[in-house]
């Protein structure tokens, strides 16, 4: 069910969206992204295309997520136009979340074009263009249209889960996780189903945390990814080697910092820190720290820098005790989504009681 919001708040979320005043902070930006998520609609996929003209890489790449998710075939030309990049203007990582966006649309007329991108320059390209391809066979089989989503996640995955919690066991699941012999695809499956043991499975996020050592960027990105939903402090570690490391994949260190975020914690309360690995230590100020470092540091690239400043603004949020938190406080968990939507739901039901 889509949220509520007038025709000026509307207009008041465009603007913001696409920084028409060109003083607008990334992380308002991106707030009113996901404020624009929930309210959902035609004029909405609108708006959001018109922000794929702007230079962010970060933003644009964020801007193809959400049209997948909003489960509205308007959107369908508008990532087909930025998977195909006719005039050059996408870079990979942006055209890979495109690819993606249309496997969460699923519709059989996304094959043909993801199919001629299976030989793509770009390894992330192919490889999402080989998990959308299966996953819209997948839910287009009699089997996937019977399948029951989870949930405990709100969000359109790349691949559904495999077999349910008690069929299967952690250890068969990360075997499955780390066996570069499987299809990504099957692969994927053992990552989300991973996932579904929640954050309080030490050995199901430590399981998900061995998948960081493939030889695959896109696969580490969802495992980073995962964490950010997840929200579980036994993350915290391997995150922050994948940030800190300047040899990581660009797209990695972007969804481990904003993960980061979004989880808002320092860690295992008690935790020897002695014990880790230097990458994985915390400083004095601890992982807000770390992300305040990474925000401005001018030799890190301008992905990892503004997914840091947006990642504090998540921080933030979740630590607010004047933001949006007694809304929150209608439910005794977080929800398993990032914590920048979690923010964003938030400001909408606050806007709307206005």
């Amino acid at each position: 069910m889509s949220v509520q919001v007038t025709p000026e708040q509307l207009s008041a979320l465009k603007a913001t969206l696409l920084n028409t005043s060109g003083q607008t902070p990334l992380h308002e930006r991106f707030r009113s992204l996901f404020m624009l998520k929930a309210v959902g609609g035609d004029e909405v996929v609108d708006i959001i295309a018109e922000g794929l003209k702007d230079p962010s890489p970060l933003l644009k790449h964020e801007l193809a997520y959400v049209l997948g998710q909003l489960s509205n075939l308007r959107a369908l030309p508008i990532l087909l136009n930025v998977l195909n990049n006719p005039t050059g203007e996408h870079c990979s990582m942006v055209r890979h979340e495109a690819a993606e966006a249309l496997g969460a649309l699923s519709s059989t007329e996304s094959l043909q074009t993801l199919k001629k991108y299976l030989n793509d320059p770009s390894r992330e390209v192919r490889e999402t263009c080989e998990i959308a391809i299966e996953k819209i066979e997948f839910d287009n089989s009699p089997e996937g249209k019977e399948r029951k989503l989870n949930p405990d996640f709100p969000t359109i995955d790349p691949a559904p889960s495999a077999t349910p919690i008690g069929v299967v066991s952690i250890p068969s699941l990360r075997t499955d996780l780390l066996n570069t012999s499987l299809p990504l695809f099957e692969r994927y499956r053992a990552m989300f189903a991973l996932r579904d043991f929640g954050a309080s499975s030490k050995e199901a996020v430590e399981a998900l945390a061995d998948g960081f050592a493939d030889g695959s960027a896109l696969f580490r990105h969802e495992v980073a990814y995962i964490f950010g939903q997840l929200s579980s402090p036994y993350s915290i570690p391997s995150l922050l080697s994948r940030l800190r490391d300047p040899k990581e994949d660009d797209m990695v260190r972007h969804e481990a910092a904003e993960a980061l975020g979004g989880i808002a914690s320092d860690g295992v309360e008690g935790e020897d820190q002695s014990s880790l690995p230097i990458d994985q230590q915390l400083p004095s100020g601890g992982v807000l720290a770390v992300l305040r470092e990474w925000a401005v540091k001018q030799d890190a690239p301008i992905v990892v820098r503004e997914s840091c400043q947006v990642a504090i603004d998540m921080w933030e949020y979740e630590n607010s005790t004047e933001q949006f938190n007694p809304l929150d406080s209608l439910t005794s968990e977080k929800t398993n989504s990032t914590g920048m939507e979690r923010s964003a739901h938030a400001a909408v039901a606050a806007m709307s009681a206005a």
